[in-house]
C-alpha cells in the first residue's frame, strides 16, 4: 500500500458517504485495512471501556458519600487507567467508529428528486462531484490492489453523473412549501418575480394539474433516470457458485421483463407532487389484466419517494433479470420460519422479529464476505439484500407468497416528508397480500416480520 492505512480508511469512509450504492464495498475494504490497527473485537473492548469510564464518576461519588476510602482509591486508579487507554486511541477510535458502528443510511445526493431530503442544493452538487472524483484519484494512488475498482467508480462519476438544472433547484424549493402552487403563491406575495418565473417553468414541465383537474400528473424531469433505458441484467452463474449458493439456501431464478408494469413509473412521486395530483390516483390506468391490489402499490409509489438500501432512488425498471433468492415457502400461521446456513453466516438469530436496523448492520458487516468467500461472487458486481419488492412480486405469484398473515422485509425505504426513513415491507394476506407494500420503523421487531434474502446485480440499484 502506497498510503498510510488509517488515512486511506478515512478516505474510504468519505467516498462511501457520497457513492452510497457502493458504500458497503468501501466499508468492507476499510475493515480489511483497519483490522491490523484495530480489529472489531478491539473496538468493542475500547467502547466498553469508554462506557465504564463514563459511569465511574457516579460510583466514586457514592463511595465518597459513604466514606469508603479503599473503594475511592480503587475507582480512582481504574479511572486513570481507562483515561490513558481510551485517550491514547482518540483518532483511531473515531475512524473505527465510522467503519464498525455504522447504523445510518446515506441518501444518494445525485439521485433525481432526493435533494429536498439530502439538504443539498443543486449548486452544491458540482463541488461534491469534484471532491468524490478527487477522493477516488487519491484511493487509486494509495490503494494499488483496488486501483481498478476506484478507477471504475471515478469514471462513473465523470461520465454518468448529470448535475440537475436550475429548474430542478426550483423544484426543491417548492417541496419545502406546502405544495408547488403554494410556493408560487409565496413568491408572488414576496414580489420575487425571478423565482416565480422559474417555478412556473417547472410547474408547466411537470404537467401539474389545475385545481380540480382530473388528469393524472406525470412526473417531471426530476424522476427521469437511466432506469428508463436500463439494459437487462442477465447473468450466467457458474455451476460452482450455484452449488455453494444452494448450500446457503439460495436458488437461481430468471425474471422476465414487465414493461407494462414499468411504465407506471411515470406516476411516481416527484418534488412537485402535491395533493392536487394525488386526487387522480384512482384514475391511473393499470395494464390490462392487472389485479386491483396493484393500485394500492402504485398509490404508495405516487405519494412517497422510495430508495433502495444503497440510498438511491428506487423506480423499478422491471427488466429481465437473473437473481439468487431464498425460495422457501411462506411459513403458515403458527409455523416456525426455516433456518438456514445463510442466517448463521450473517450472524442473525432467526428470521422473525428482526428489526431492519439489525438486518442492515449484518448485511453491512458480512454481506460482501458472504458473496466473495461463501458463494464466489464479486461483491463489487453483486449485492446481498432483503428481497426487493419487485422481485418478490414477480416471483411470488408462482411461489404462492403473500397468502399468510405476516410481512416480508423488502429492500429499501420509504422517505417520509420530514426525511425520516421507514423500512419497506409487505405481503401480508390481511392487507393486500402479494401487492401490499408499506413502511415500518427501522427498529420495529414484531414477530409478524420475516426476513427473506436475495442476491441481485448491483447495477439495478444505481439511479444515475
Amino acid at each position: 500500500m502506497a498510503g498510510d492505512p488509517i488515512s486511506v480508511v478515512s478516505t474510504l469512509i468519505e467516498a462511501g458517504n457520497v457513492d452510497t450504492v457502493y458504500r458497503d464495498v468501501y466499508l468492507e475494504r476499510a475493515r480489511a485495512l483497519l483490522r491490523p490497527a484495530m480489529s472489531p473485537e478491539d473496538f468493542q473492548a475500547v467502547e466498553r471501556e469508554r462506557a465504564e469510564l463514563a459511569g465511574l464518576p457516579v460510583a466514586i461519588e457514592r463511595a465518597l458519600t459513604k466514606a469508603n476510602w479503599p473503594l475511592v482509591k480503587e475507582l480512582s486508579q481504574r479511572t486513570e487507567a481507562l483515561k490513558q487507554s481510551v485517550e491514547g486511541k482518540g483518532k483511531l477510535l473515531e475512524t473505527a467508529r465510522g467503519v464498525y458502528a455504522v447504523t445510518d443510511v446515506r441518501l444518494d445526493p445525485f439521485s433525481p428528486g432526493l435533494q429536498p431530503f439530502t439538504r443539498l442544493s443543486t449548486k452544491e452538487l458540482p463541488g461534491l462531484q469534484s471532491r468524490a472524483i478527487q477522493q477516488l484519484v487519491t484511493l487509486e494512488q494509495a490503494d494499488i490492489p483496488w486501483k481498478d475498482f476506484y478507477a471504475g467508480r471515478r469514471t462513473a462519476f465523470q461520465t454518468r453523473v448529470r448535475i440537475s438544472s436550475e429548474q430542478e433547484d426550483a423544484a426543491a424549493e417548492a417541496t419545502s412549501a406546502v405544495d408547488a402552487r403554494g410556493a408560487a403563491a409565496q413568491a408572488l406575495k414576496a414580489g420575487d418575480m425571478r423565482r416565480l418565473e422559474k417555478l412556473a417553468d417547472v410547474l408547466m414541465a411537470a404537467g401539474t394539474p389545475s385545481a380540480g383537474g382530473s388528469k393524472p400528473a406525470a412526473t417531471s424531469g426530476a424522476t427521469a433516470t437511466p432506469e428508463q433505458t436500463r439494459q437487462d441484467l442477465l447473468v450466467s452463474f457458474a455451476s460452482d457458485a450455484l452449488g455453494r449458493a444452494r448450500q446457503l439456501g439460495l436458488a437461481p431464478r430468471h425474471l422476465e421483463s414487465r414493461v407494462e408494469l414499468a411504465s407506471l413509473r411515470q406516476y411516481a412521486w416527484n418534488p412537485l407532487s402535491d395533493e392536487s395530483g394525488h386526487v387522480a390516483i384512482r384514475q391511473v390506468p393499470l395494464p390490462s389484466g392487472s389485479a386491483e391490489g396493484l393500485r394500492d402499490r402504485v398509490e404508495m409509489l405516487m405519494i412517497h419517494p422510495f430508495v433502495n438500501s444503497g440510498g438511491a432512488r428506487h423506480l423499478p425498471s422491471l427488466v429481465a433479470e437473473d437473481v439468487l433468492i431464498e425460495d422457501f415457502p411462506d411459513p403458515a400461521d403458527g409455523q416456525q420460519s426455516p433456518a438456514s446456513q445463510l442466517l448463521a453466516t450473517l450472524g442473525l438469530p432467526g428470521r422473525r422479529g428482526l428489526p431492519r436496523i439489525a438486518i442492515e448492520h449484518a448485511l453491512l458487516m458480512h454481506g460482501a464476505r458472504v458473496l466473495e468467500k461463501e458463494i464466489g461472487l464479486d461483491p463489487r458486481v453483486f449485492r446481498l439484500v432483503c428481497i426487493p419488492s419487485d422481485v418478490h412480486l414477480r416471483i411470488g405469484e408462482a411461489e404462492g407468497w403473500g397468502r399468510q398473515p405476516f410481512w416480508t422485509h423488502f429492500d429499501g425505504y420509504v422517505v417520509m416528508p420530514d426525511g425520516r426513513l421507514r423500512a419497506l415491507a409487505g405481503g401480508d394476506v390481511r392487507y393486500g397480500g402479494l401487492y401490499e407494500i408499506l413502511g415500518v420503523q427501522r427498529n420495529y421487531d414484531s414477530d409478524r416480520l420475516v426476513a427473506r434474502f436475495a442476491v441481485v446485480h448491483r447495477e439495478r440499484m444505481v439511479a444515475w
